[in-house]
């Protein structure tokens, strides 16, 4: 069944700029697949208190899923991304979540590269630090945390603070990483790669995250976090189509195809009891599902050659 739809606004993060009108979808009960078993967290991935759903296909006869169905807006994303937005895409409560997470899942130290980027990454206030010195210069080689931002807007890019490198590109023209990303060495490898809410946008997912997979060491992961939000016209089509639990899925194919392993669904949702007191907070609450936007990440693991299994296989 088509989920039902709805406009909500998002306040921009600098009130000088108008609001950005984002789709919102209903949410089918997340899990309710006797398919989806959660798991316990014994996985290379690092350990976390929210609940851990494999997302491996189910058998070998699980087929590569096919690239996303045509979007509304089929013009040059370069114009649409010409202009920079200064926005956040997810209010405050999924991201103050999403900090918790990076603080427990992402290395401390080493290379990140943070994909679709844009002027703020999320990450937890020391992990800014660090990265924000090493930009500087001011970290050590070995001790430093370089991350590296790729997204569509030069503007948006330069304003984030902890990019020691940016690259603009679109991956939906060209969905290979940049030669310069594909070092023979280890030592510049990529410790783990972030994407928030912007999966959604890649017309070649598959051919991107295989990309990624070729510029990460061996242990690396990467995060793929997705909430309700997005730009409908420049959304993949079957985005609009599909219930969340479905989303969920296909982005897992869309890893596991790619060469990635140990995919798991991590659901960083707010509690269903967490609605607080505030008549505000609880109109919130009615409208939006729960104490702010959804949220989940569906994440990968590089694991060595030889332990890697053929694809569509348990």
């Amino acid at each position: 069944m088509v989920p039902s739809l709805h406009l909500l606004s998002l306040f921009p993060h600098r009130t000088s700029l108008p609001r950005r009108l984002l789709l919102s979808f209903s949410l089918p009960t997340l899990f309710a697949s006797a398919t989806m078993s959660t798991i316990p967290n014994n996985s290379s991935n690092p350990p976390t208190s929210n609940p851990i759903t494999s997302l491996t296909p189910p058998s070998p006869s699980s087929h590569p899923p096919k690239e996303p169905l045509p979007r509304m807006d089929e013009t040059p994303d370069t114009d649409f991304y010409s202009q920079p937005r200064f926005v956040t895409h997810i209010d405050d409560a999924a991201i103050s979540r999403l900090r918790e997470y990076y603080h427990s899942n992402l290395p401390k130290r080493g290379r990140i590269l943070d994909l679709c980027a844009s002027w703020i990454s999320h990450f937890p206030t020391e992990m800014e630090a660090t990265a924000t010195r090493t930009a500087k210069g001011q970290e050590e080689e070995e001790e430093g945390l370089h991350v590296i931002g790729l997204g569509m807007n030069a503007a948006e890019l330069n304003a984030n603070p902890i990019f020691s490198t940016t690259i603009v590109q679109d991956l939906n023209s060209s969905p290979s990483l940049p030669s310069s990303m594909l070092p023979s060495s280890s030592k510049h490898q990529l410790d783990a790669t972030t994407c928030v809410v912007s999966i959604d946008y890649l017309t070649r997912p598959t051919a991107v995250l295989s990309s990624i997979l070729s510029a990460t060491k061996p242990g690396g992961s990467i995060h793929l976090v997705i909430s309700n939000r997005c730009f409908p016209t420049k959304v993949a089509g079957e985005w609009l189509r599909v219930g969340e639990e479905e989303r969920l899925r296909i982005v897992g194919g869309y890893l596991w195809w790619a060469g990635w392993r140990e995919v798991e669904l991590v659901d960083l949702c707010p509690a269903k009891d967490d609605r607080g007191e505030g008549v505000l907070t609880k109109l919130k609450f009615a409208m939006m599902g729960g104490a702010g936007d959804p949220l989940w990440v569906v994440r990968g693991v590089k694991v060595a050659e030889e332990k890697r299994q053929p694809h569509g296989e348990l």
